[in-house]
């Protein structure tokens, strides 16, 4: 049996879509800290954290969104899964990068700041990072090259979860408007993949 638990609307939606995309069949435990009564303890004993997303793949635990995703790409393969070493160190490269130029805890402290100064160098810096992303894309239409892999699905579900529209992160950042157009352009690609739309509508 394996089990992915978190909301749909977390961080844990990004393991969902790579299991959606992956093809692999799971049970989707949408659990809630706080909210809902036992799922503290639930996840505390599970993750030492204290924290979603968190999978049971036949008895392996495993917590860290793209810890999750690199896992199964590795142990399950198929397309999504490049062969060449090459083309797992940009797939290990980019994963890596959406979680250390998105994924920024001063981000997400400038957020809860309301402090409109330091959203707005929170914004500047994020749509800066963008920028390196719509470069490298210019010549391809996917990141490592011609086609889709989990180095598309871990930095697309970085930037926009299900529940954000195709817009990047809780800002609603559109990449149109920045003048990223390739960005912009591979990320409604990803978005409107049928993952995207089935992990949407969990909830």
């Amino acid at each position: 049996m394996r089990r992915l638990y978190g909301s749909s609307v977390s961080r844990a939606c990004r393991s969902l879509i790579a299991l959606e995309e992956l093809g692999l069949e799971y049970e989707h435990v949408p659990s809630l800290p706080g909210i809902r009564p036992g799922d503290r303890e639930l996840v505390d004993g599970l993750n030492p954290n204290g924290r979603v997303p968190i999978l049971d793949d036949a008895g392996l635990v495993l917590w860290e969104s793209m810890a999750i995703n690199l896992y199964l790409g590795d142990r399950y393969g198929g397309p999504l899964w490049p062969g060449a070493p090459a083309e797992r160190a940009a797939l290990y490269q980019w994963t890596l990068w959406g979680q250390t130029e998105m994924d920024r805890a001063d981000f997400v402290e400038a957020r809860r700041s309301g402090d409109a100064e330091r959203i707005a160098a929170a914004r500047a810096a994020k749509a800066k990072a963008l920028g390196v992303l719509d470069r490298a894309l210019a010549e391809r239409p996917w990141l490592l090259g011609d086609a889709f892999t989990l180095a598309d699905v871990n930095v697309a579900a970085t930037l926009s979860q299900p529940n954000e529209n195709g817009k990047v992160d809780w800002d609603q950042l559109d990449p149109f408007a920045l003048g990223l157009t390739r960005l912009g352009d591979w990320l409604r690609r990803c978005t409107s993949r049928d993952s995207w739309k089935k992990v949407g509508a969990l909830g």
